[in-house]
């Protein structure tokens, strides 16, 4: 599979994934600063992905630097 597509397929599963998991995760909270930090997390991600596709060459590279950052941000959204 062409690397492009592989990285397009990347984002998209994130956005995919991403939306059902900030539902889950931040409706139950109410509107507090903790159910804030997974759609942020998700909007960063899919930024940091496409910022990080545009400056290297490698398209999957961006794709997984979103997921990372999503995971990061849902990590801390069940720690705090």
């Amino acid at each position: 599979m062409r690397k492009n597509l592989t990285g397009a397929l990347l984002q998209l599963a994130l956005l995919v994934i991403g939306i059902p998991v900030v539902y889950l995760v931040a409706v139950p909270f109410g509107l507090t600063a903790k159910s804030l930090l997974p759609p942020l997390g998700l909007l960063a991600g899919l930024i940091v992905g496409g910022v990080m596709v545009k400056k290297t060459d490698q398209p999957v590279s961006g794709p997984l630097t979103g997921w990372l950052v999503f995971g990061v941000v849902m990590a801390l959204a069940l720690v705090l």
